[in-house]
């Protein structure tokens, strides 16, 4: 009795302590790619099992709809300006010197103060080096006490070599040219050399794997998960498994390969449902489900340039890259046995608000980086108060604010294109990797009056408010942006400093490396 009696005090404990979090961020996942959202062909998996045991978020907006920017927001809890995360080439290439300043404090920094353990797995997209192999912009430097299989950039078009050479072929047949392959062969977009330093893995600052062999890749990374909780697992620990799907290309293990009614891309989106449903059921195993809390988010909108190969945003207007809808707001879901209610949740959050969110979980004192942008939703998630969060959010591309989320209103002041489905997807299948509303400056409308919705009448952003009569709408609007504006201080770009020195080369000159024993052996800091 008394034993059982010390069980149940301990298990108390548990369940009333701090969290273990797990923090499963998704590459370029459309607000309608999940069966959850609405998908009709999509097969259910883990993560629908997370959204019916969990709450599911409906206005969950991203700080951005592009990669770095995005993962800058999320790991700061402030707009990606503030860290100079911006840019006119607005993600992070191989060659770039700059990566997330080291006066950014992350979320695992200011979880590792409060007693976490801190690991992280997956794609990075913040950074790799300042000199040729300094590794000093990656995650061990960044607050993250374990770093597993970890892609520093993104799991490019170009890592496919048969995709590649196929897509070379079909042009040259065009061109009617027999010199064609051997002229394409070294042309940057269809280059196999330039594959190598584009798609690499790496653990710690080393790199173990170059190319990058896809077929196990997310086995590689569900396996450092599994190996990084069940030693971590008496708590607490923070983990930030970033997972290299939906990003293109699309490349997938043979046990999910051609078995998905929506074709390749709902194999790739199976094969990482597979990997979520691994943390998931590792967690009940080792009888700590109850105390940890897993947030899944998505990065940004799909790249619908893609067309069978990209994903859908559903009822939304535009897609990845893009400040409309369909490019920002992004499916979340938040599980936590015991703790939170299974639910819907319509409230306008931000990615932004993890930082602060996570933080409150964990005993913190609220601090922040500076300008903090996020704010803390623990109480919503623990059903203490439904109280608006967010009156207004600011959407930048880049260094330019584009639109802002203000009530039930959605404003632009600047626009990107909508894709043009068939001049890069003659088939279905897409040629390149073409993003249409990458330019923040140029091929971009700017309007004046505004254009103004009703978001929450009208998500797909089809028929506009006449802005005469939202006058006070405007008005109070460009005073809140006025002030907010005020709050910004010009930093230096991290992004576009380039040297040819800096792409990634683990054996010179050939570029190529397996090291299956570095892959698998844990290593830590």
């Amino acid at each position: 009795m008394i034993f059982g009696l010390i069980l149940l005090i301990l298990h108390g404990n548990l369940i009333n302590g701090r969290p273990n979090i797990v923090l499963i961020f998704a590459d370029d996942m459309g607000y309608g790619d999940l069966h959850s959202y609405g998908h009709p062909t999509q097969e259910y998996g883990a993560i629908d099992d997370l959204a019916a045991e969990g709450v599911r978020f409906t206005q969950w907006y991203s700080a951005d709809s592009l990669c770095t920017p995005s993962r800058a927001a999320l790991l700061t809890g402030s707009l990606p300006i503030r860290s100079g995360m911006v840019g006119p080439r607005r993600v992070l290439h191989v060659d770039d010197a700059g990566g997330l300043p080291k006066n950014e404090t992350t979320i695992a920094e200011a979880l590792r103060e409060q007693g976490y353990s801190t690991g992280m797995v997956g794609k990075w997209h913040l950074g790799n080096e300042v000199e040729q192999n300094d590794g000093r912009h990656l995650p061990c430097h960044h607050g993250f006490d374990y770093v597993g299989t970890i892609l520093p950039f993104t799991f490019h078009f170009l890592c496919d070599p048969k995709r590649v050479r196929s897509q070379r072929l079909k042009i040259c047949d065009a061109k009617m040219n027999v010199l064609c392959p051997i002229i394409t062969q070294s042309t940057p977009q269809f280059s196999l050399d330039k594959m190598k330093t584009k798609c690499f893995l790496t653990r710690n600052t080393s790199i173990i794997q170059q190319p990058i062999v896809p077929e196990t890749m997310t086995q590689q990374i569900v396996d450092d998960v599994k190996y990084y909780i069940t030693k971590n697992k008496q708590g607490p620990f923070f983990l930030y498994m970033s997972l290299p799907q939906l990003h293109s290309a699309m490349m997938c293990n043979p046990q999910f390969c051609n078995k998905s009614k929506r074709g390749i891309y709902g194999d790739n989106l199976n094969e990482m449902a597979w990997a979520v449903g691994e943390v998931v059921r590792l967690l009940r195993q080792l009888q700590i489900d109850r105390n940890t809390l897993v947030l899944f988010i998505s990065d940004n909108g799909p790249a619908l340039e893609l067309c069978f190969h990209g994903g859908s945003s559903g009822f939304l207007k535009g897609g990845k890259a893009t400040t409309w809808d369909g490019g920002i707001r992004i499916p979340a879901i938040a599980w936590w046995p015991g703790k939170i209610q299974p639910g819907i949740n319509t409230q306008v959050l931000s990615s932004m608000d993890v930082f602060p969110t996570l933080l409150q979980l964990a005993g913190g004192n609220g601090r922040n980086n500076g300008n903090l942008d996020g704010k803390s939703i623990a109480d919503l998630l623990l059903g203490n108060h439904d109280t608006e969060i967010h009156k207004i959010l600011f959407h930048y591309c880049s260094d330019r604010l584009m639109a802002v989320r203000f009530g039930k209103y959605k404003i632009h002041y600047h626009t990107q294109p909508l894709p043009r489905y068939g001049d890069n997807c003659p088939d279905g299948n897409p040629i390149e990797d073409l993003i249409t509303g990458l330019g923040c400056y140029e091929n971009t409308t700017t309007h004046k009056p505004p254009l103004i919705y009703n978001i929450e009448t009208d998500p797909g952003e089809t028929h506009l408010l006449d802005p005469s009569n939202q006058q006070n709408v405007l008005e109070e609007v460009e005073a809140r942006i006025k002030a907010h504006k005020a709050t910004i201080v010009p930093v230096k770009s991290q992004l576009g400093n380039s040297r040819e020195i800096l792409k990634p080369c683990c054996n010179p000159p050939t570029c190529v490396c397996n090291y299956p024993a570095s892959v698998t052996k844990k290593t830590e800091l």
